[in-house]
């Protein structure tokens, strides 16, 4: 069985410890859904609500529900059998079983798969200590202001002049000298 694409339900499921009327508050601004339309999502029969879609966007749905307070259940869909050639033998072992146990069907959360984080030990800062605001960090002296003749610079009117006045010209490369070459008579009559 080859499972590519998958059906999400609800059947109005929560969480345990959660408000059920938060729960359904959450639910319901989901799905932008008052009145009947939501109390059909909490009648306690499956109700679809996506179907056919991968295994990724299954899993935003139940974190979705899950962070609303509220469990949903993934159903994979099976996909129609290929036709199998017609005289191959059987050569793979017989199916054993799996090295796992299932729990049964609508028990458990997701929060049994979270995964336990160890707390960091805080190392010991008793030590330490901060000065007081406006203390200077770096006590080296600043190094005196250079002291730079602008005397001879102006600055010319607004709208005046362009970049182009200051502009280096740059001198045209000279010309390689190509008396040395000759064209060949015999390639042109060649191609008569």
């Amino acid at each position: 069985m080859s499972f590519d694409t998958y059906d999400v339900y609800f059947a109005g499921r929560i969480i345990e410890g959660k408000d059920p009327a938060e729960v359904r508050n959450k639910v319901g601004a989901l799905f932008k859904l008052e009145g009947e339309k939501l109390e059909r999502l909490f009648s306690g029969q499956p109700v679809a609500i996506k179907k056919g879609i991968d295994m990724d966007q299954a899993v935003k749905y139940r974190v979705a529900f899950r962070d609303a307070g509220a469990l949903v259940e993934i159903r994979p869909i099976e996909q129609p059998k290929q036709a199998a050639p017609a005289a191959e033998p059987q050569t793979t072992a017989p199916p054993t079983a799996p090295d796992y146990d299932l729990s049964p069907a609508n028990t458990g959360s997701l929060i049994d798969c979270a995964v336990e984080v160890k707390p960091q030990v805080i190392p010991d800062i008793s030590a330490i200590h901060l000065d007081a605001p406006g203390t200077l960090i770096d006590e080296t002296e600043p190094p005196p202001p250079a002291n730079i003749d602008t005397g001879e610079l102006s600055v010319s009117q607004a709208r005046e002049g362009s970049l182009e006045d200051c502009q280096i010209p740059t001198p045209a490369a000279p010309l390689p000298n190509i008396s040395h070459l000759k064209i060949d008579e015999s390639a042109k009559n060649d191609h008569k």
